[in-house]
């Protein structure tokens, strides 16, 4: 049994939002202050990523482009509130071909505004300068969720972006357990300030917020870390495998990792038999299944790397959960070829 820690908030920052409820300070201008310094814009915070896209959906016109697969469909959620029309781009397992994009947006001269996470399913970079410059070329309005980079200058450069959207929950990067914010960068769109009173962040989570944002760097690259050795153990496991193998091997800035495999059914049965040999505090979970419209609408195996604590992205705690993943997956194999 390997035992793990599902994210919690640091004892620092538990400390800040605790020490909030006793004071005056007005935490929400603080913390604005704070990403201003490591993300440069107009920052809005509120008490929740859902509440940060559904103030902007209701923001900007009708049709709104999204990935086929790999964002989060409270964007989905929201818009049909709001009576947006959704229309979702052919994806490569959730990463949005450049190209495609193009000649995609030619084709439907309704889109109007194209929302997007900087990692597909949590799992590869899109390519953000390319997308960025059709938008600009097609005078598209870009939404970047960047909640699963927080901390890299190149994934969450405003540059390629006109708005940006980041989520402060659990279990993130920045992780304050409720929270997020919207950085209206290009002020293309204006939000609507009823919408943003109602929804405001308070001022404990503004603590939490200002406290945090400048550990995003450490927290993202050691997921990062531990993530891309996991991914390269499993790999080397699967190398002949060519029923159960990786999705999007080579990319190296993902925090989960995702294993494609042969069935829906083969996969409940997987993923059972890895979550009996793992204890996750809070009685929490790290493996999680396709089809999913959030990661890879494919029979997958997700392993939610993002959802660990930092403290237990050991070298040794790996090496453990990449071999009972591909331990179990070639048990599995064995007894599907004694049954035929």
């Amino acid at each position: 049994m390997l035992e793990l820690k599902y994210k919690k908030i640091n004892p620092e920052i538990q400390k800040a939002m605790q020490q909030a409820l006793t004071t005056s300070n007005d935490y929400y201008s603080e913390a604005i202050k704070t990403i201003q310094q490591h993300y440069p814009g107009n920052i809005t915070i509120l008490n929740s990523a859902n509440s940060c896209i559904f103030t902007v959906l209701e923001a900007v016109d009708d049709t709104i482009a999204v990935p086929d697969m790999g964002g989060w469909n409270g964007v989905e959620k929201s818009a049909q509130i709001l009576d947006k029309k959704i229309i979702k781009i052919p994806t490569d397992n959730a990463i949005i071909n450049p190209k495609t994009l193009d000649e995609f947006i030619k084709q439907n001269t309704d889109i109007k505004t194209l929302y997007i996470t900087a990692l597909g399913a949590y799992n590869k970079q899109q390519s953000l300068p390319e997308i960025s410059q059709i938008c600009k070329k097609h005078d598209i309005l870009l939404i970047n969720d960047i909640s699963g980079v927080m901390g890299d200058k190149t994934l969450t450069n405003p540059e390629y972006a006109d708005i940006q959207i980041t989520s402060t929950g659990t279990p993130k990067i920045v992780n304050i357990k409720n929270g997020g914010f919207i950085n209206n960068i290009t002020q293309k769109i204006k939000l609507n300030t009823h919408l943003i009173k109602t929804l405001k962040a308070d001022n404990i989570t503004c603590a939490g917020i200002k406290q945090e944002i400048p550990n995003a760097p450490h927290t993202l690259n050691k997921t990062r870390k531990a993530n891309n050795y996991l991914k390269q153990l499993i790999k080397k496991q699967l190398e002949d495998n060519t029923d159960y193998y990786l999705i999007h091997p080579e990319d190296n800035k993902g925090i989960n990792t995702i294993i494609k495999t042969p069935s829906k059914s083969k996969t409940k049965k997987l993923a059972y038999q890895i979550r009996q040999q793992l204890k996750i505090t809070q009685n929490k979970n790290i493996i999680t299944t396709g089809p999913n419209n959030n990661r890879i609408k494919k029979p997958t195996i997700n392993i939610e790397i993002k959802n660990l604590d930092p403290d237990s992205l050991t070298k040794e705690n790996i090496e453990k959960l990449a071999m009972i993943i591909t331990e179990t997956i070639k048990q599995q194999q064995e007894e599907e070829e004694n049954i035929d």
